[in-house]
């Protein structure tokens, strides 16, 4: 109905309620009820070009009183990726010493045999100390932690390394053994020094990429298929030329999907084209060209869409939230996925007790 018919409907059931609330002295405070829940009304639908367009907020996930959440890093076996793992547990004093140990145990057999999942880290593996302050996260490991295969090296350290970076107080690990740093590990890596967020994670670097230092990282998650065919979002990290806009950058990347031959899929039709976006104060406006909707999977390829997106692009430096659009709207896709409402990272995901 266009806004000429609504408005003339106001008046004529305000002309109706008029006669009635003039006798019981009630229409001075209806009145501007009337008009302000109008305005409202106008004021919410999406304001189109430069603008910022949101809707209403959706409600955030959010967990019970006294459970924790916790992320893990598992190997998948048969291509070596590190998947990140929900837990969640009661709530408990020394949340990174209780993530470490979780991934020293690994998955139950059961779980093992089902997913196909590992944990990287010899099972003899103890936690001498940790410590963390003013953002440096030191571990000090038994001895029996060196004890892996040099050729799963990456896979061992980025596990440590991204499962304790999960912590806001913590932007860099040091990892020492029996008290002392690491001269070498097994597989060759410095162990002097810290390790950051730029240790990557399942790493890719571009075959035309001449200076790796000079490369800049970015994180895009694809799909794979676990267990009976169960998805779980494993994080990429591409390594590109650098001096690109990283928004630009990222979204071009997780639309060219996962290499060929890597296991992974994507569900993000690969023709969709950014239109254009807007960052401010952690809220990232995107918006889509219409091949976006051109996607196959019914219901199960919209999740994928939705997760793959809201993992990703609030992987970004300074993203917090994204509104998704699509030729300049918000919209519930055919199988009734809502993209009406701005994304936040999912809080559970790969979980191993779907």
């Amino acid at each position: 109905m266009d806004r000429g018919k609504r408005y003339l409907l106001m008046i004529m059931a305000f002309c109706c309620l008029a006669v009635l609330l003039g006798m019981t002295g009630c229409l001075q405070e209806f009145v501007p009820q009337i008009f302000q829940e109008q305005e409202n009304d106008a004021d919410a639908g999406f304001a189109n070009g430069d603008e910022e367009i949101w809707g209403e907020e959706a409600g955030e996930e959010k967990l019970p009183a006294g459970v924790l959440r916790l992320q893990v890093y598992f190997v998948e076996g048969n291509k070596h990726y590190l998947v990140p793992i929900t837990i969640l547990k009661p709530w408990t004093e020394g949340v990174a010493r209780t993530a470490l140990e979780k991934m020293i145990q690994g998955p139950s057999p059961a779980e093992e045999m089902r997913f196909g999942i590992s944990t990287p880290l010899p099972p003899q593996t103890e936690i001498a100390g940790i410590n963390i302050r003013e953002g440096l996260c030191r571990v000090d490991f038994s001895r029996a932690f060196l004890d892996y295969d040099p050729g799963l090296e990456r896979e061992v350290l980025g596990s440590v390394i991204h499962t304790l970076l999960q912590f806001e107080t913590v932007n860099e690990v040091e990892i020492v053994v029996e008290g002392s740093p690491v001269e070498t590990f097994p597989g060759g890596t410095p162990g002097e020094g810290t390790f950051d967020k730029y240790y990557s994670l399942n790493l890719e670097v571009a075959a035309d990429l001449e200076d790796l230092a000079g490369g800049e990282q970015y994180r895009l998650f694809f799909c794979a298929l676990l267990g009976d065919n169960e998805t779980f979002y494993v994080p990429v990290t591409r390594v590109l030329d650098g001096g690109k806009d990283p928004v630009e950058t990222t979204v071009e990347e997780l639309f060219k999907g996962p290499r060929t031959g890597s296991g992974l899929y994507s569900d993000l039709p690969t023709h969709t084209t950014l239109k254009n976006f807007s960052l401010q104060g952690g809220n990232l406006v995107i918006n889509f060209s219409s091949e976006l909707l051109n996607y196959q999977g019914g219901l199960s390829g919209e999740e994928n869409i939705k997760n793959q997106l809201a993992l990703t692009l609030t992987a970004l430096p300074g993203v917090e939230r994204v509104q998704i659009l699509v030729e300049g709207e918000a919209i519930v896709f055919p199988q009734g996925t809502s993209f009406r409402y701005p994304l936040t990272s999912p809080l559970l995901f790969n979980q191993l007790d779907n």
